[in-house]
This record gives C-alpha cells, structure tokens and sequence, in this order.
C-alpha cells in the first residue's frame, strides 16, 4: 500500500462511523489542519462545531473570508474582566474547519 493509499485509508476508516462525528483537536498541529477538511468532506458534514465563546461566533464570516490572510485572533471580554484570546493561524485544524464550513456553505 502507497502512503496515498494508507492516509486515504486512515480519512475513510473514521469517517464511516455513525454521527455524530468528533474530531479531536490539538490545536496549531498542523498534519490535523490538512486533515481536518479531508475529514469534514469524508463524513459528510452538515454542521461543523468549533469550541469558541459563543459571543465570539458572529466574527467567524469574517475570520474566514478568504481575502483574511492568517494569522489571525479572536478576543472577548469576560464578566471577570479578563480577556481571552484564540489565535488561529493557516496550520490552525480549528481555522482550517471554519473555512472548510464557509465553503461549503456556499454551494
């Protein structure tokens, strides 16, 4: 078997399963961002659910336009005065999904 043949094979193999379907995240690894979009279009993706604030969501159209060059951060104030920023940058699984799921959303 080719390496090409055995990644295939690694995207298929998960994306068979019943849904919901979870990929697991370490965030800024790389290999997972180049994955990420062969997973979502493996599995058939309706709806793509990234771990962000919810008062951060309305930015996400913008973070991935495609004329939005990474990297990029998303920061929110809290009710305990601290901010918290979510970097994302193109080898970002969770900027390669928000992408993916823009994409898609416009066929």
């Amino acid at each position: 078997m080719t390496a090409r043949q055995e990644a295939a094979a690694q995207v298929a193999a998960p994306a068979a399963r019943t849904r919901p379907y979870l990929i697991g995240v370490r965030h800024h690894g790389p290999a997972l961002a180049v994955a990420v979009p062969r997973l979502l279009d493996a599995a058939a993706a309706e709806v793509v659910c990234v771990e962000l604030p919810a008062d951060l969501q309305p930015w996400l159209s913008y973070v991935s336009d495609p004329s939005t060059a990474a990297p990029v951060a998303l920061t929110g104030a809290y009710e305990d005065g601290r901010l918290r920023s979510y970097p994302l940058a193109d080898f970002s699984p969770e900027l390669a999904a928000v992408r993916w799921a823009r994409t898609k959303a416009r066929k």
